[in-house]
């Protein structure tokens, strides 16, 4: 049989296709591993995210968690349909991704990856909202329901030009082993959407978490004045290290007169004193004129005792105030954070990818550039669920209740 008669193999190509490695070889192995991990990895971590917050009433209720939410469908999506089809690819060279191009449009369409974007940003004015202006802008189902309208907005009208066809349309890229919008087609397209990018975008998120941050040191220096003030205030707050020793020390308050009698025993069994041989005059008369002084005493007393309980009811709202803000400035450290690892994460996932697939650049891309910058790209999908879940403190003991209960069940099963 001639090679004429032979038909076209994924790795006898006639359609123009290098093949870079046989899928074989070292470097072919490795990209498949990587690829399959990332996929699962972002597969795992945001289904378990999604179904913790959704059977959590309380996470459920938190408005903020909607967003969260939004975010996990976006990355979820974007998984499901541009990371899978990576995998077939690395080791077809493409041919199933060439030439089917439903297939190929769906993997390469960009939708999920600008709603990602979108919703980070979304993010990071709601808890700027939250943190910095929570008087005046309280959470509202309606602002984070016109947030996630606006993400979806934002997302459709940015990738539809390369979903239509218009500019930029979506092609096999042999380079990188993935379908995506041939920028060099297009370069005003191209040029916008970075700059919306990194020039709307990125700045917002920026601005965001640097006004949190300022009101997380505003707090800090408001906490800390409290541990700055004169020492007589700050030996009261010191000695009221829990409630319950507030709730002793009032106990004892009124314990106080039963001390004297037991004094008046006491002195009684040592037998005769100086004072049991005084003359009966003389007793008359000191008991005549300390009686009044006694009643003064005993009133003196108890308003000393009520000043006292009025003192330990104000160090007890200052110890109240002090919790709660310590507690709030927590919270708050935690949404700065996370809120700013997720912006990191996005930008060193994507940067790298808008860098070298800038039409403004004229690189030639050698092969483990093309699939370096689109495999952490993919990677983004990973870390979102992974830095929302164990910066959130329920979250997190969800999931180590949830391994916890496996790990009971494979002990019993196997024993």
């Amino acid at each position: 049989m001639s090679s004429q008669d032979t038909s076209p193999t994924p790795y006898d190509r006639r359609d123009g296709v290098t093949i870079y490695h046989e899928s074989t070889s070292v470097v072919a192995v490795i990209e498949g591993i990587t690829i399959v991990a990332i996929f699962l990895g972002a597969l795992i971590a945001n289904l378990i995210a999604m179904a913790t917050i959704l059977r959590d009433k309380v996470l459920r209720r938190n408005l903020h968690n909607w967003l969260i939410l939004n975010l996990i469908i976006n990355d979820l999506s974007f998984t499901i349909m541009n990371i899978s089809f990576a995998i077939v690819s690395v080791y077809d060279h493409g041919y199933f991704l060439l030439h089917n191009k439903a297939v190929c449009f769906i993997h390469g369409n960009l939708l999920f990856a600008f709603g990602n974007f979108a919703t980070v940003v979304a993010i990071s004015v709601d808890r700027y909202l939250a943190v910095v202006w929570s008087a005046r802008f309280p959470p509202s189902k309606s602002r984070t329901i016109v947030f996630i309208v606006f993400c979806w907005v934002a997302a459709i009208g940015s990738s539809f030009p390369s979903l239509s066809g218009v500019v930029s349309a979506i092609r096999y890229q042999k380079v990188s082993h993935s379908c995506s919008p041939d920028w060099q087609e297009d370069c005003f397209y191209g040029i916008s959407l970075n700059l919306i990018i990194y020039v709307v975008i990125v700045p917002t998120m920026v601005l965001c978490y640097v006004g949190v941050f300022l009101k997380v040191w505003r707090q800090q220096r408001l906490l800390s004045s409290y541990t700055d003030e004169k020492p007589s205030v700050v030996s009261n707050v010191c000695s009221l290290e829990d409630n319950d020793d507030d709730d002793h020390d009032q106990d004892r308050v009124p314990h106080a007169d039963n001390d004297m009698p037991v004094d008046g025993i006491d002195q009684s069994s040592e037998g005769p004193t100086s004072l049991n041989l005084t003359p009966e005059p003389m007793d008359y008369s000191q008991s005549s004129n300390t009686e009044e002084p006694d009643a003064e005493h005993a009133e003196g007393e108890n308003e000393e005792k009520k000043t006292i309980q009025q003192e330990n009811v104000i160090k007890g709202i200052k110890k109240k105030d002090r919790r709660s803000m310590q507690k709030k400035l927590n919270i708050d450290k935690r949404v700065a954070l996370t809120g700013t690892l997720l912006v990191l994460t996005t930008l060193v996932c994507w940067l790298p990818y808008c860098i070298v697939n800038s039409c403004l650049l004229s690189i030639n891309i050698p092969h483990w550039m093309g699939v370096a910058t689109v495999w952490l790209g993919y990677s983004n999908s990973l870390f979102d669920p992974l830095i929302y879940s164990f910066m959130n403190r329920r979250i997190g003991a969800r999931y180590r209740g949830m391994f916890r209960r496996w790990s009971i069940g494979l002990n019993t099963g196997e024993a």
